[in-house]
Order: structure tokens, then sequence, then C-alpha cells
């Protein structure tokens, strides 16, 4: 269960200039409740062992035994999961189902969706699919499709009415890994026969040029609107979590603000360095949306000893500032 909460961050720190990043008809939200996301604890570090944590996928199935499963990807042998009946932060909680989760050879998984019984995976421009439970699914995924990678990179999924919803990384972006861009893609089976909605769904360079970096969505929809989590950076500015809305899925998002981002002066703390890749989920015993991140120190610099894990990356645990009910079909109330 939820350990002590010692502190509430409403993250300020390094911030943007938030005019430039919002549509020109439009002002500004910076008092959105959903970009404000606080530590349970000072250091919610979910795993501090075992290497490489990233680019986790968390699934919330309230009628399941175990509500709570957690994919962690690791290397091209592997990945982990995780499995929980509460949720909790902290990975002391959870059960580790298997340290050797096979669903295919790569280092990383994009993200995920349970749509009429059927997991999908996302990584590479391929769709990895299983029926049944996840726990019985080691070694037994199936590519069963595809998406177009070059022009929707380190994607974000979400489902409704039918339809499957990508955004992914679009353009070249001169100093990293992301886009300058996130695209917008649907598709009704989620296989294939994706159709371009948008290349500038999310744009944080609207006056044009390649200032900022965007990447690895996660989207929820939240009192009849869409919010979209993703990494910004920026030239020699580590990552963030920022976030952005829309109340049109097929229009495009509004930036909203920062929502998750390193505290550069903690220097025992593993969010010291840079924070991303982030997933959410609802949590209906907390009434709160949580999200999953990447949180790396950076060969020690700026600072933290962590023995053998210095320099590697753990999953983190942010919680919701705001707190909402949802019926069981997963809307909010």
């Amino acid at each position: 269960m939820i350990r002590n909460i010692t502190k509430i961050i409403l993250f300020t720190s390094l911030s943007l200039s938030v005019p430039s990043l919002c549509n020109a008809d439009e002002s500004p939200a910076t008092e959105d409740p959903w970009s404000q996301w606080y530590r349970p604890v000072d250091n919610p570090v979910f795993v501090t062992t075992m290497g490489n944590n990233h680019d986790s996928i968390l699934f919330v199935e309230p009628e399941l035994e175990y509500p709570y499963h957690l994919i962690i990807s690791h290397n091209s042998n592997g990945a982990h999961l995780w499995r929980a009946k509460i949720f909790s932060w902290s990975s002391a909680d959870w059960e580790l189902v298997s340290d050797s989760y096979q669903i295919a050879p790569h280092s990383e998984f994009d993200d995920g969706v349970k749509v009429d019984g059927t997991y999908y995976i996302y990584e590479d421009g391929k769709v990895y699919t299983y029926t049944g439970s996840l726990e019985d699914a080691n070694r037994k995924w199936k590519k069963s499709g595809t998406f177009p990678k070059e022009q929707s990179d380190d994607v974000g999924v979400y489902y409704e009415d039918g339809v499957f919803h990508m955004f992914g990384e679009y353009g070249d972006y001169p100093n990293g890994n992301d886009g300058t861009s996130l695209s917008h893609f649907t598709s009704e089976t989620g296989l294939g026969d994706w159709k371009l909605i948008d290349t500038k769904a999310v744009d944080p360079n609207p006056d044009g040029g390649n200032t900022y970096g965007v990447g690895d969505a996660t989207i929820a929809k939240i009192d009849g609107v869409y919010y979209l989590f993703c990494d910004l950076e920026s030239k020699g500015v580590p990552y963030k979590v920022v976030a952005w809305r829309s109340r049109d899925i097929n229009k495009p998002f509004e930036y909203v603000g920062e929502a998750i981002i390193p505290r550069s002066d903690e220097v025992d703390d593993w969010d010291n360095y840079r924070i991303q890749d982030a997933d959410i989920g609802y949590i209906p015993e907390l009434k709160r949306y949580v999200m999953t991140c990447n949180m790396r120190d950076l060969d020690g610099n700026p600072g933290g000893q962590f023995g053998n894990l210095k320099g590697t990356r753990v999953i983190g645990v942010f919680y919701s500032n705001e707190q909402v009910e949802q019926d069981t079909g997963g809307r909010t109330k």
C-alpha cells in the first residue's frame, strides 16, 4: 500500500516558455490540475536491483485476481513481468513473475493496450499480440501486425470506440532521439491499415525549427478531456515529462505545462538527472492516476552513490495531485 507521503512537489524549475508552446488561438493552461504530479515518497524507486530498468508498460485490470501488471524492459534477452493485488510504488509489495519474460527480441517496448481480451504491444514498427493471461504469455507472443515506424516511432497507443489511436515521434530532432513533433495515426484493427490524421498532433515547435524534441507518449481521457503526456528535451537540458490536452482526440493538442521534472539538487535520489518514458494508469483504490517513468543518474553526474547500479536506470512512480472516481467502464464520473 502507500507508504509515508513525505513531499508534494509542484514542479516549477527548468520551465519552458509556455506561451510559445500553445496554439495561437488558445491561452496557456497553466493551472490545469492534471499537469501537477507528486512523488509519494522522496525517492519513489520501484526497483533498485536487476540492472537496466526502463520503458515500463502498466496494465490495470480491476476484474482480475491480480489487477496490476507491469512489464519492464531490460535487454533483448527478456523483460521482467511483475504483478500485484494492491497497487504500490515499491517493488517490495509486488511479485516478480518472471525475470526473463520473452515477448520478442527487442531491448525495449513502446506501449501496450488490451482490447476484447487480447493484449497488443508495439515496438519498432511491429505489433505483438496474445490472448489470455499475461502470466501464461511468456514466449507465446505473436507478431500480428505492423505500424509506420518511419512516421511514428516510440509510440503511445490509446483505444476508444473501436479505434486504435497511435501517437509517435515524427521528424528528426538533431540533439537527441526524439521527433520534432508527434504524429497521429488511427486503425480499426490496431494491426495495420493505419490512417494518418496529423503529423503535428503535438507540436513543441509551433514557430518552426527544432528547439524541442518530443517522444514516448501516453494518453488518458479524464473528465471528457484527452491528456497526452510525453518526453520533452532541448539541447543541454535533461528529459522531463510534459502535458498536453485536447477535447477532440482528432484535433491538435494544446500544451498544458510541465508534469514531472528531475531534481538536479537531490544528489542522493535517482530522479536527479532525467525522467522520461511515462506510462499512465488509473488506480481505483487510490482514486488517482499514476505514471511509471524511467529515472536515471548519468554516471554519478550530478551525483548519487548507487554501487553497481551507477549510471543505469530504475523505474519511478508518480501520483496525480488530483483525485477522481471512475465507473466500471473506465470512464471518469
